[in-house]
């Protein structure tokens, strides 16, 4: 008898508007822990491209931790969501930590981390070239710095709001040529501007050199060099400290897609999160889910409304 009245007891409590506001109380702050995880820890990303194509395809739908946990604990190889300096994001492989040295060779092949290996399609690098990545606390010292390094210098710079001005010259070994020289040449078919020289990205200013030094006589290559001035006091600027942690990250398929090799360093900063799950039909998985929910939540009212 008393296993009877508990079971009606039982079946009152759960028909009760009591309970089945409890019920539909649960499940808005699930649902609103669940829009707080979406909004503030995880933000499904719609690839709009094929730059991490064998890995990725367009439209493939990829989700980002947000969290600063997946920031910090970042490693080589991860794929990261990333914020340019114009805005605009894009979903890239980290190929070199902060600390980590590059070497790019012309004939398209990267060595990091000891190891070497052939990227897909790479004309970025006309020349073999070594690059230090700078971890937060680096000193960049500009005269020791490579024509590749410099660049990416630059942007460090910008990004920390150092005012500055370049002064170019143009040298072959020890004798300075006149700059005009560099006036009578060409790029892709168009004559160059001194004015665009000082700031030229450093695979134009290495075929201008070329180009100088099969007018002028001798063996002794030629040499585009920059020197860095403070527009505040005229000060020459003979190094830079690094105030964040960098990274050099790259797409699995460089042609036409931007990254560290033109870009430069990412720092930690402009890495808004971390990929860790991927799938083709994500939107019809949650669609379905949504689709139950709903068609949960409204028997659960309707049958408020009945009691």
């Amino acid at each position: 008898m008393a296993s009877l009245r508990h079971i009606v007891r039982k079946k009152l409590l759960r028909n009760s508007k009591a309970f089945i506001f409890f019920l539909v109380f649960v499940l808005v702050l699930f649902l609103a822990a669940a829009l707080g995880l979406r909004f503030y820890a995880l933000e499904p990303l719609k690839l709009n491209d094929s730059s991490m194509y064998p890995r990725f395809k367009e439209s493939d739908i990829v989700w980002i931790c947000k969290l600063p946990r997946c920031i910090d604990e970042l490693k080589a190889e991860d794929i990261v969501w990333a914020r340019m300096k114009n805005r605009e994001t894009l979903v890239r492989k980290i190929l070199a930590m902060p600390g980590e040295k590059v070497k790019f060779y012309n004939n398209g092949k990267v060595r990091v981390r000891n190891k070497t290996r052939q990227l897909q399609d790479d004309e970025v690098f006309i020349e073999t070239r070594k690059i230090d990545v700078p971890k937060k606390g680096d000193t960049l010292y500009m005269s020791k710095l490579n024509d590749v390094e410099q660049d990416y210098a630059i942007n460090i710079m910008i990004e920390q709001d150092i005012p500055f001005y370049i002064k170019t010259t143009l040298w072959q070994g020890e004798r300075e040529l006149p700059l005009d020289m560099l006036g009578a040449l060409k790029l892709e078919n168009r004559q160059v501007s001194l004015k665009e020289v000082d700031l030229l990205p450093w695979q134009d200013r290495y075929l201008l050199e070329l180009q100088v030094f099969q007018r002028e006589i001798g063996n002794t290559p030629v040499k585009i060099k920059r020197e860095f001035y403070n527009k505040a006091d005229s000060s020459l600027i003979e190094k830079v400290v690094a105030q964040d942690d960098y990274y050099f990250i790259i797409s699995e398929k460089p042609k036409h897609s931007p990254d560290s090799r033109e870009l430069g360093y990412f720092s930690k900063s402009q890495l808004l999160g971390k990929h860790i799950y991927s799938h083709r039909n994500i939107p019809g998985i949650v669609g379905n889910y949504i689709n139950k929910f709903t068609t949960f939540l409204k028997d659960v009212l309707e049958l408020s409304s009945a009691n």
